[in-house]
């Protein structure tokens, strides 16, 4: 049947009311009735651009499937979905983190899935041996690719680079990250994360998160681009490059106020202190400098005959940018969460103690050296723990230069393959309670890591672009880790639990607020120490 306004109006007519009241019901009436016509049209409308909209979204789908995949391999794509045209799924990978990708592998039940984000189709794997085609067909059948957003600001550096280039460029920056570089880069980062810790002791409450940014922002800034500390007092610098980190994974829309175009204003000052810094050192001679990675760096340069001059995109500047933006978000990541797990692990920093007593540095009077730190084997498996339980680096970008397959699959040329870490480790059934903070899983005898393929713990990448600042983020964990031990206990003020965002890195949503209660040395030197 079918209700019109007219049928409508003849059913409330036929109402028996009192005739004072006819003139106002029947206005209503024909009042509803009009309502009720009139509403069929937006539903009409609505379900035309359903329609519509649908139609563009398969369409979509179809032109970059059927465009895009090799008809010389049999093998069918992954399964997956590539969203809408031109932004593809990019907003729910931005938005959605981890969660983007954990979700369908288990919806589809395979290790790689197809979608389309930052402008590009997009193959997504895990896997220690999907992880481990990829890192050693580097040049061969795949290369690095960013987010074209990430290629324009951050420029000619060892990150993006490529082939010969990048071989070449790696070599040159390997010379800031040798084991006496490492020795000298304890004695600069020692005094900072000492005064860090003595004053978190002094606040009722600390916000980790932020509180390891703002310290490890400062270290990378003095150890690894040469920064004196007053350079950075006025705050500014760190507001400066967290602007430019925001634009990384966007899409490269260069419109006013778009976090792309604020990322490349943020550049341009970035340069501009980086320059401040470099002049500065130009005038001083090795030994009056310090022995930072920018020195280093410069030195190297200065051996081989290369003209260290400032200004040119392809300069120290830039690759001082490259330095401070691979050191400071995943170090100050790895650190909060560091942090959380060893204020919520019963025993650990009990443990971290009992070692530290045994080799003789639970005292500061007692120097560090990157070989004792090394030493310290328990103390580094919670950084390792720490690294795997949330790796601050959740994967990386490779494009493909030849089709292959994976697991049946084929990834075909011209796609980008997205690879996870984070998922690789997640999804490992080489981990014995996989969501348990438990650093003894590295001891002899379990050492789960090895278990299975080469890449079960992937953290650090592999291949020829495994992550060169490995030694140098452990090393700064373990200081930090000493320190605390050495200090205060941490007492979580929120004893529920806490929410992790992934993306762009993993942080908690509420910067995870603690207590740092100091600790009087006498209760953790000589007898008074109680490590039953």
């Amino acid at each position: 049947m079918k209700f019109d306004g007219k049928f409508i109006t003849a059913v409330l007519y036929s109402i028996r009311f009192r005739q004072d009241d006819q003139d106002n019901f029947l206005t209503m009436a024909f009042t509803i009735g009009e309502i009720f016509t009139l509403l069929r049209i937006p539903a009409i409308a609505i379900i035309i651009i359903y329609l519509i909209l649908n139609a563009v979204y398969y369409l979509w789908y179809i032109y970059v499937v059927y465009t895009g995949r090799d008809s010389s391999c049999k093998a069918p794509l992954p399964p997956g979905t590539m969203g809408w045209p031109i932004i593809g799924e990019s907003l729910r990978f931005i938005t959605q983190a981890s969660t983007f990708s954990s979700e369908r592998f288990r919806k589809y039940k395979t290790r790689l899935f197809k979608t389309h984000i930052f402008g590009r189709p997009t193959i997504r794997i895990h896997g220690s041996e999907n992880l481990h085609r990829v890192f050693h067909g580097e040049n061969t059948i795949v290369e690095s690719n960013w987010p074209e957003s990430t290629r324009v600001l951050l420029g000619d550096v060892l990150t993006l680079s490529k082939g010969e280039r990048h071989t070449s460029m790696r070599r040159h920056v390997s010379r800031a990250f040798t084991h006496e570089a490492l020795e000298g880069y304890v004695n600069l980062a020692l005094p900072v994360i000492q005064e860090a810790v003595d004053n978190w002791c002094t606040e009722d409450s600390v916000l980790a998160f932020e509180a390891n940014r703002k310290l490890f922002f400062e270290i990378t800034a003095v150890v690894l681009c040469g920064f004196d500390r007053s350079e950075l007092a006025s705050g500014q610098m760190s507001k400066t490059f967290m602007e430019f980190l925001e634009g990384f994974f966007t899409l490269p829309f260069d419109l006013p106020g778009t976090p792309y175009r604020k990322a490349k204003l943020a550049k341009k000052k970035l340069l501009a202190e980086f320059d401040v810094v470099l002049q500065r050192k130009l005038k001083l001679s090795s030994a009056e400098d310090t022995r930072d990675a920018l020195r280093i760096l410069m030195d190297n340069d200065q051996h081989l005959g290369i003209p260290t001059e400032g200004g040119d995109d392809a300069s120290l500047e830039n690759e001082m940018v490259d330095l401070f933006q691979a050191g400071f978000n995943s170090v100050s990541s790895g650190a909060t969460t560091m942090v959380y797990h060893v204020s919520r692990s019963e025993g650990v920093l009990r443990n971290v103690r009992r070692e530290l007593a045994e080799n003789g540095l639970l005292s500061r009077e007692n120097g560090l050296t990157f070989d004792r730190l090394c030493d310290c084997k328990y103390l580094t498996n919670v950084v390792k723990e720490t690294l795997r339980i949330s790796p601050p680096v959740g994967g990386g970008f490779r494009r493909v230069l030849k089709t292959f397959e994976l697991e049946g699959f084929q990834i075909p040329r011209g796609w980008t393959v997205l690879y996870s870490i984070r998922d690789t480790m997640n999804f490992s059934e080489m981990y014995t309670d996989r969501n348990l903070f438990d650093p003894a899983r590295f001891e002899p005898g379990r050492q789960e890591d090895q278990k299975g393929g080469r890449y079960e713990y992937p953290v650090f990448g592999g291949g020829s672009r495994s992550c060169i600042g490995k030694e140098f983020a452990q090393l700064v964990l373990r200081i930090l880790l000493v320190e605390i031990a050495r200090t205060c206990d941490i007492e979580p003020l929120n004893e529920g639990p806490v929410e992790f965002k992934n993306f762009p890195i993993p942080y908690p949503v509420n910067g995870y607020p603690v207590r740092f209660r100091k600790v009087d040395p006498a209760d953790l030197v000589g007898k008074g120490v109680d490590f039953s």
